[in-house]
């Protein structure tokens, strides 16, 4: 995802992995998705209807000023409530506060309030969670869970320039081996298959809606060569990245 939004279940249920992580969505529930998610539904009932706000990372980053990171760092780790009144009841007054300056054509000042409700939005689902941790949820696996939103938020921000897990682990101030345990532990996955799959999807996204020549594309995102590239991409989708952006022209034309 290429930018913001909170949700809410309006009807139905659906299944939404985020990040390697695993949600259940029922009527009520809320979900916040920040911008470089990687997001999947499935599981989606016939009657599934939600209602969300969309944001972009422009409007995001004004409504950051001032909030501190950990305050992200664990709505990515607990951004999903279902069963939770409060939480509901927040997000229908926003939206319908919202709803009537969106509904007004001459409103100008519709970007500066979706910030103010963003701001109070993130302070207020932060203290509830603060108020209502999970049940599950102890010292030890909680500190892991941080650590490992805190890994995930590098890949967004290093992708392009690293892939080796000593990278990150070093950032992190862990071993790899450690760092390996808590992604393996949360996901099942290895950290370095993590740090794959999220290039990956990046480099599908480039190959399919950019302009970038495959060689520019290549040196954007720390490659040695071309051909490196090629290999690198052809290992993790079983296609050259030119026969991908051809697939994927032919789909869209």
């Amino acid at each position: 995802m290429n930018y913001g939004t909170i949700i809410i279940c309006r009807e139905g249920h659906a299944h939404i992995h985020v990040n390697f992580s695993h949600w259940q969505l029922l009527a009520g529930a809320v979900i916040t998705l920040f911008p470089n998610d990687v997001v999947l539904v499935d599981e989606i009932s016939a009657d599934f209807v939600v209602e969300r706000l969309v944001y972009d990372q422009a409007l995001l980053r004004e409504a950051s000023l001032q909030l501190e990171h950990t305050i992200y760092q664990v709505l990515r780790e607990d951004r999903c409530r279902n069963n939770s009144p409060v939480v509901t009841a927040i997000i229908d007054s926003m939206f319908a506060l919202l709803r009537v300056y969106f509904n007004q054509p001459e409103c100008t000042c519709t970007d500066r309030l979706v910030v103010l409700q963003l701001k109070s939005f993130f302070l207020g689902f932060y203290e509830y969670i603060n108020r209502n941790p999970r049940p599950s949820d102890h010292e030890g696996s909680r500190r892991m869970r941080e650590i490992f939103n805190e890994f995930m938020h590098l890949i967004e921000r290093h992708y392009k320039e690293n892939r080796k897990v000593s990278f990150y682990a070093s950032l992190l101030n862990i071993t790899p081996k450690y760092l390996n345990n808590i992604t393996t532990t949360i996901t099942g996955l290895s950290s370095k298959t993590l740090i794959d799959h999220f290039v990956v999807l990046q480099l599908k996204l480039a190959l399919e809606n950019s302009n970038q020549s495959i060689k520019e594309i290549a040196h954007e995102y720390h490659f040695s060569d071309l051909s490196f590239f090629s290999r690198y991409f052809r290992l993790h989708t079983g296609k050259s990245p030119q026969q991908f952006r051809n697939e994927r022209g032919e789909v869209s034309s």
